[in-house]
């Protein structure tokens, strides 16, 4: 979902409040590699993210910070924005009819916003994606052609027009601003599409939608698909920090063709039960403490009982419903519960023999990295922000 688009560069720079993540992109013929990775930490209180007010809290620490990262390149250059989820406001909305041109469209969405969220969008970006669910594109009735769900964001224009003064004054020029896990979500759009189209041509059964989840070190995104559209969407904010570091936190650079290094970067708990503590097998080192791990993993479960409950999605007495997970920390796939934990939670509070079906999305495969147990040892995932939000500008 872009919020500010006019080309495509080769550069991206994700945010945090960890870090600063700078990714540049190399086109081949008929692929596109992860070119250059680097990556800069951020001092606790330069930034804190936020919806309602300006994030950077300390502009002269952000913008040192800022010119060491991007001191080698030759300036100016365009520039792609990653901006963490929780630096705007998201909703899905249902409407049985909807304008065809694009102004009246986006004062529509707009009152919708100012309805549903009381949110005053006036001095607000707006970006939305319209959707056609399947059960009207495939409906005989023209009478129901009109009927669309609509994925919105708007982010204020204090918070999007500060980053891009840093920019600026970093010599760079910001072209196009992207919410990470909305990116993130188109990018593997293709990929979901892929799976969920294989499983329907092996089964009979009615399909029970989809589940895309985004885990990052400020919270996670959980994205519900029904019928082709999105159907509901909640973003959590949990603070989250690494039991130990087993990276350095000096800036690197990646190497190119492919192979990237990547400095460690302050992970996300996980939430697999509640005694649970994730460890990095190569190190012995507890990555994830047992508290944060349990809430993250109640946080997860929470959202996904109250979304199968409210919206009344069918049991596994028809098909599984598939959850794909995505995450740009280290050992970000390890924060998700367990299948058998999802399954006997749901079950308990009176689901009907609930299937989940747990999917990890790859990242590699997006990178096109040649040597991907050496990226993961360099922690790349953290480039996936960027990434994505150059694939999808």
């Amino acid at each position: 979902m872009r919020l500010f688009p006019i080309s495509t560069p080769t550069l991206a720079l994700s945010i945090s409040e960890e870090a600063l993540c700078l990714v540049e992109i190399k086109k081949q013929w008929r692929k596109t590699l992860l070119h250059h990775v680097r990556r800069v930490p951020l001092p606790q209180g330069v930034i804190k993210l936020s919806s309602v007010k300006p994030n950077i809290e300390n502009h002269e620490e952000f913008l040192n910070q800022f010119k060491t990262l991007v001191e080698p390149l030759k300036r100016p250059l365009s520039i792609v924005l990653s901006l963490p989820d929780l630096c705007a406001r998201t909703s899905v909305f249902d409407f049985s009819t909807f304008p065809t041109k694009k102004q009246e469209q986006s004062a529509l969405v707009n009152w919708r916003f100012q309805q549903d969220l009381k949110l005053d969008t006036s001095h607000s970006r707006l970006a939305f994606g319209v959707y056609v669910p399947t059960s009207v594109t495939d409906s005989p009735s023209p009478g129901n052609a009109e009927r669309v769900r609509v994925l919105g964001t708007a982010i204020r224009n204090e918070i999007v027009e500060q980053y891009e003064r840093m920019c600026l004054e970093a010599q760079l020029i910001p072209t196009s601003v992207g919410i990470s896990g909305l990116d993130i979500f188109d990018l593997y759009r293709p990929n979901i599409q892929d799976i969920l189209e294989v499983e329907n041509r092996s089964t009979t059964s009615f399909p029970s939608g989809s589940i895309f989840l985004f885990i990052s070190n400020w919270g996670f995104t959980f994205l519900a698909v029904q019928e082709g559209s999105p159907h509901f969407i909640r973003i959590k904010a949990i603070a989250v920090k690494s039991h130990s570091k087993s990276s350095p936190d000096d800036s690197q650079i990646s190497g190119s063709d492919g192979n990237t290094g990547v400095n460690g970067q302050n992970d996300s708990s996980s939430g697999v039960a509640p005694h649970s503590q994730i460890v990095d097998e190569d190190t012995s080192n507890i990555l994830f403490p047992s508290y944060t791990a349990m809430k993250v993993g109640k946080e997860i479960l929470a959202t996904l009982q109250y979304y199968l409950e409210t919206f009344s999605i069918q049991d596994s007495s028809s098909s599984p419903i598939n959850l794909f997970v995505a995450t740009d920390v280290h050992h970000g796939h390890s924060l998700m519960p367990t299948t058998d934990h999802i399954y006997h939670t749901l079950q308990a509070s009176g689901r009907h023999d609930p299937h989940i079906r747990i999917t990890p999305l790859s990242h590699a495969s997006h990178f096109h990295l040649r040597d991907t147990h050496l990226a993961f040892k360099n922690h790349e995932e953290s480039a996936l922000p960027g990434y994505a939000g150059l694939m999808v500008a």
